[in-house]
């Protein structure tokens, strides 16, 4: 048996994603069975375990110690439940879960660990500010290098992420393999008619509809995104733009000084997926910082297996290079200098979902993710 461990994760679109749904596909591979430890906060703790076990039945859910401070002390949860449970292996998402389960292997509770890394942890946190504690954040460079140098295996979201590592703390190991965050299972659903989505939010036959979906977060760069977006708008007045987002106030901005063509929305993760199919084109606009340029944000895949070219930033993981060299969009260096925008063609959506079902779905890396069993399971 392997633990899937996570800490401090909360239930969200993106938990389903990346952490239910991957534990569910890695046990249609056969071999050893997966099962989810989740370390979750004390707030609102039994109606989320409720969600992650809705989600993933035989899951673990734990209450973990509180304070991030006080980060070290799940040790004592991670160290009970491999003696209870005796797994071979631990497949540990982000850089705090991977040191605890190291914690257990030199304890000899384990005997492999995978540092499941899902970006630079220590350039966010110094970059963003995730922590307003400054010895938090110069610890979270000590504690992601040993997640990166002592770990047994690793998965990386980018090879971006890989030549990171190389550079800032000296990994010079082959023992990764690359899985750039793969579509949810709602995306892989009937999205209903696009046409009639389309009508409903209030679009034109010929609008050209700018799609964004995704959090508030600070390396969303929603300053540099409204300035983009408010270019884009000035120049081409068949243009109208859709931000399924939580509210911010560059995107409020956006929606007063653009009223009827810059709207904000929020729905439910599993109805993204219809309302982007009534979309024309999707954008990712973000700041050059390490934490893009290593990124491999989950929308890429979701807006792909939507039909929509991508207008993404020059530097955004291993992402820019794909859409030049694909054609899956336009890589945008300055947003006076985009081209006009049309709707794709019915023949060029298909392409692009075609593509995003060909490379971004979990069973197009089953060959990574078996090699990462075969890991933990040695």
């Amino acid at each position: 048996m392997i633990f899937y461990l996570t800490y401090n994760d909360q239930p969200s679109g993106v938990y389903w994603s990346q952490v239910t749904d991957v534990v569910a596909h890695l046990n249609t591979l056969g071999g050893a069975r997966v099962r989810l430890l989740a370390l979750i906060s004390v707030r609102g703790f039994r109606a989320n375990r409720r969600k992650i076990r809705a989600h993933s039945p035989d899951a673990i859910v734990l209450p973990m110690v509180p304070r991030l401070k006080h980060w070290r002390a799940n040790a004592a949860w991670v160290n009970l439940m491999c003696r209870r449970s005796r797994p071979t292996g631990i497949m540990a998402r982000g850089a705090l879960a991977t040191v605890l389960a190291l914690r257990a292997r030199d304890r000899g509770l384990v005997k492999q660990v995978c540092f499941d890394a899902r970006g630079a942890y220590a350039a966010e946190w110094e970059e963003y500010r995730l922590i307003d504690d400054d010895a938090l954040v110069a610890m979270m460079a000590q504690v992601e290098r040993e997640a990166v140098q002592r770990s047994d295996m690793r998965l990386a979201v980018s090879h971006a992420l890989v030549d990171h590592w190389r550079g800032r703390f000296g990994y010079d190991r082959a023992d990764h393999v690359v899985v750039p965050c793969a579509l949810a299972a709602s995306h892989l659903s009937d999205p209903g008619d696009p046409a009639e989505t389309r009508q409903s939010l209030g679009f034109a036959p010929d609008d050209v509809v700018l799609a964004y979906a995704g959090s508030a977060a600070g390396w969303q760069s929603f300053s540099l995104l409204e300035r983009s977006v408010s270019a884009i708008l000035a120049m081409q007045p068949r243009v109208k733009v859709l931000f399924l987002s939580p509210p911010d106030p560059a995107i409020e901005a956006l929606v007063a000084n653009w009223l009827g063509r810059a709207l904000r929305m929020w729905v439910k993760p599993a109805e993204v997926h219809g309302v982007l199919n009534a979309c024309d084109h999707a954008l990712l606009v973000r700041e050059d910082t390490v934490t893009n340029r290593v990124a491999s944000p989950t929308k890429f895949a979701e807006y792909l297996a939507c039909g929509l070219p991508v207008i993404i930033s020059a530097h955004i993981g291993d992402f820019s290079g794909l859409v030049h060299r694909q054609a899956l969009g336009t890589v945008m260096v300055d947003s006076h200098d985009l081209p006009p925008l049309e709707r794709p063609s019915a023949g060029e959506r298909r392409r692009l979902r075609e593509y995003a079902m060909t490379h971004f779905t979990k069973a197009a890396h089953d060959a990574g993710y078996r090699r990462v069993l075969g890991r933990l399971s040695s």
